[in-house]
């Protein structure tokens, strides 16, 4: 725990607040990380948020290839210096939200697997995107705020479901493998965290036809979610639709037009976007 925190005075490095740098002390933590893994020799692992390799040195020694993306300039120039010459180690000084996976899938011919303790700022959208890019992986190993692992995994009828839990559902079998103690990063977060386990699917939870649509239906379901459902499509993205339209496609799809969203299943959500898509 000490040596991290030298490197980091010595370096003249201080963690930026803006980019929700919060390095992983503790390296037990580090041990079971890896752990939730199921690592392979011939594994190509995709590593978001490298800060000063802490996580990437036990990944490499047990995986064909990592690659580790830093957006922080002073870190990734580290980062290169710290793994020049292990030819198992690529460090790429990058935005992870803007880094394009393809070419790595096609150069390796594999699914790689994310093991990451993501920044927080960008973990919401970042899951999003690998969900959108699903095809080029097939592991999500995640250290995420506890706020957000609970979305993940979150039920209908609860607090916390929303987009999330729904696109977890559609796209992973995803579970909270451990949680984590602000006392095992530095700086210390003011919330506690958790590693989440996102094993994805080889095709979809459930049938639909339209993944745009039913983007659309979950988005204005909880961009409101105090409303109705009925009232919260008119406001959101189907407010070009008349009210008796949106009635209609809910009546057809067998669902509550007083309901909110947070009470509805996947399937539903499915049922409301067929049902919409029908009116055209």
């Amino acid at each position: 725990m000490v040596s991290l925190r030298r490197q980091l005075r010595e370096l003249q490095i201080r963690p930026k607040k803006k980019l929700g740098q919060h390095f992983v002390v503790d390296s037990n933590i580090l041990r079971r990380i890896v752990g939730c893994a199921d690592l392979e020799a011939e594994d190509v692992i995709l590593e978001v948020g490298a800060g000063l390799g802490s996580l990437t040195a036990p990944l490499a020694q047990r995986v064909r290839k990592v690659y580790a993306i830093e957006v922080d300039p002073r870190l990734a120039n580290v980062l290169k210096e710290q793994f020049s010459g292990d030819e198992r180690v690529e460090v790429i000084f990058g935005d992870a939200l803007q880094f394009d996976f393809a070419p790595l899938f096609q150069k390796w011919q594999r699914k790689m697997k994310v093991v990451a303790n993501l920044p927080y700022e960008i973990s919401s959208p970042m899951i999003f995107r690998f969900f959108r890019e699903r095809e080029f992986f097939s592991l999500l190993v995640l250290m995420l705020q506890m706020e957000v692992a609970r979305k993940v995994v979150a039920r209908a009828g609860t607090k916390d479901y929303g987009p999330l839990a729904l696109w977890a559902q559609l796209y992973a079998r995803a579970r909270i493998g451990f949680s984590v103690s602000p006392r095992s990063f530095h700086p210390q977060p003011n919330v506690d965290s958790a590693v989440v386990r996102f094993e994805i699917l080889p095709k979809p939870s459930v049938e639909f036809e339209d993944e745009e649509t039913l983007q659309r239906v979950i988005r204005s379901a909880f961009a409101y979610r105090r409303k109705t459902l009925a009232n919260a499509m008119q406001f959101g993205e189907f407010s070009h639709l008349p009210a008796e339209k949106i009635h209609q496609a809910l009546q057809s799809a067998g669902i509550n037009p007083n309901l909110r969203g947070e009470v509805l299943s996947l399937e539903q959500f499915r049922d409301l976007g067929r049902a919409i898509t029908a009116l055209n």
